[in-house]
């Protein structure tokens, strides 16, 4: 996951003219050099999920395909994510059309924290902290998927799996009974019906990193341990519970 620090606005003029409409004048939203949002103006914020690039030659939400999103909470955190339950709901002939942006496919889900998120309100209209649905098990889940290594748990289309035998050895312990942990953790979460706990590490937890058997043999910091029982990890710093 990596973490909004200095989101920004600029200034743009969109041209829909081939849909019969006149030039609009519409905000942007950056992160650095990342384009999140192309039309503040355009997105579709009382939906519960919302598409942040939209179409540059109409502005409606839902005319081009992908750069889909939702915005969940847990603890005192915001997360924008793929749109988790879009994708798993659509139909096969449409599974492509709700895929995210691709910032968060190549860098992950972003997490803002609380008093950062409710700054952004004056800069666009998200939805407000309060209302914000909690982060489920089942996403938390998704998002350990979308934040492994060369998608070594599979693409977001579809439920996450590892191959216990990618795995060819760990920073501390052993390598096969943290695998097998790390499966029933995921299992785990994909049934359970509660919201997430995402929790900062403290110096109890230890994190756990497994070796992968795939080009340059990736390190995957994927679990944490406490002394008595193993829990998912996410980077930078967050236990999944």
């Amino acid at each position: 996951m990596w973490k909004l620090n200095h989101l920004t606005t600029r200034k743009a003029r969109l041209d829909f003219s081939s849909s019969g409409q006149p030039q609009a004048d519409v905000t942007q939203l950056w992160e650095s050099d990342i384009e999140l949002v192309n039309a503040v103006e355009c997105v579709n914020w009382s939906d519960s999920d919302h598409q942040f690039m939209i179409c540059e030659s109409c502005g409606f939400a839902g005319c081009k395909s992908q750069d889909w999103v939702e915005i969940r909470r847990t603890g005192s955190i915001a997360i924008i994510t793929p749109a988790f339950m879009r994708l798993e709901e659509a139909p096969k002939s449409l599974e492509n059309e709700y895929l995210p942006p691709h910032y968060l496919l190549e860098r992950g889900a972003i997490y803002i924290e609380q008093e950062s998120y409710k700054s952004m309100l004056c800069l666009a209209p998200f939805p407000t902290f309060e209302t914000l649905s909690p982060l489920s098990t089942w996403a938390a889940s998704k998002i350990f998927q979308l934040e492994a290594p060369n998608r070594v748990l599979g693409h977001i289309l579809y439920p996450p799996k590892l191959c216990m035998d990618i795995v060819i050895a760990s920073s501390e312990g052993n390598f096969m009974e943290q695998t097998s942990e790390l499966i029933s953790l995921i299992n785990t979460l994909l049934i359970a019906d509660r919201p997430a706990i995402l929790r900062r590490r403290t110096e109890r937890d230890q994190v756990i990193s497994l070796y992968l058997d795939i080009s340059g043999f990736p390190e995957w910091a994927a679990l944490s341990y406490d002394g008595s029982r193993y829990a998912l990890y996410l980077n930078p710093g967050y236990i999944i519970e």
